[in-house]
């Protein structure tokens, strides 16, 4: 299962923040001077410390191993950690360079943190995911993918192929049920995705759909209606690959 373009590039985006507010902590340790006997094990410990998150930062960046899978998980919980320590890490650092050389030592912990709690952000592909619904269908691998992709060139729809793999994207300007929460859709502010995986298995096409996105927030309704879109979405597959296994209507 490979990430969208869209999930690469914020990997990619976070994982050269985390770096150069690595990058900033160990700045503001030199630019200290080491005044004092005691802060220098203290710079050495911030020190390794940002060496640490850079080199995090790199890996997720540079997808190397798991990391190439990690997507953006913005569970409120931790969007709201990373908001309060993104908050005092820039007051902090404020403070650091207005208070002189002395202070930087002292606050350049902050640069660390805040990055830390970047990379806390991001997840395997796997855990992006709630729910997997899996079927067969007689089309061929090309077949399955073109009726998948087709069904969904509607107003407020989109979709991406990487390979054998379907991304779709539901805006909120899609129409295409009826829903119960459908009033919430105009307080959807992040597209809600879904991902189709196709492998061609002894003559067949096995597809699994993997629906509930879990980047989405929002209130409980918003949260509702995600889940009936995205349901209609994954019916709508279904049909579009087994309709061709219905007899000729009497």
């Amino acid at each position: 299962m490979q990430p969208s373009v869209r999930d690469k590039r914020v990997r990619i985006g976070a994982g050269l923040a985390a770096m150069a507010l690595a990058a900033l902590s160990v700045f503001m340790v030199f630019g200290s001077g080491y005044s004092r006997g005691r802060d220098i094990p203290l710079g050495f410990l911030y020190g390794l410390y940002a060496l640490c998150v850079f080199g995090a930062g790199f890996y997720l960046a540079a997808g190397r191993g798991k990391a190439s899978a990690m997507v953006l998980l913005a569970h409120r919980g931790r969007l709201i950690g990373l908001g309060v320590f993104a908050l005092v890490g820039v007051a902090a650092v404020v403070f650091g360079f207005a208070a002189g050389p002395e202070a930087l030592v002292t606050t350049a912990l902050w640069p660390n943190m805040v990055a830390f709690w970047i990379l806390l952000q991001f997840r395997t592909m796997s855990g992006r995911f709630g729910r997997t619904e899996q079927w067969t269908t007689g089309l061929p691998l090309a077949g399955a993918l073109e009726s998948i992709s087709g069904a969904f060139r509607q107003p407020g729809l989109s979709t991406t192929m990487v390979g054998q793999d379907v991304w779709v994207k539901i805006g909120q300007e899609w129409t295409g049920g009826t829903w119960l929460h459908k009033d919430a859709a105009r307080y959807i502010k992040s597209v809600i995705g879904i991902h189709f995986r196709l492998d061609e298995i002894d003559g067949e096409t096995r597809i699994t759909a993997r629906s509930g996105d879990r980047t989405v927030t929002g209130m409980y309704d918003v949260l509702k209606l995600s889940d009936e879109m995205s349901a209609t979405a994954v019916e709508i597959a279904r049909q579009v690959t087994t309709h061709h296994l219905d007899g000729p209507e009497p």
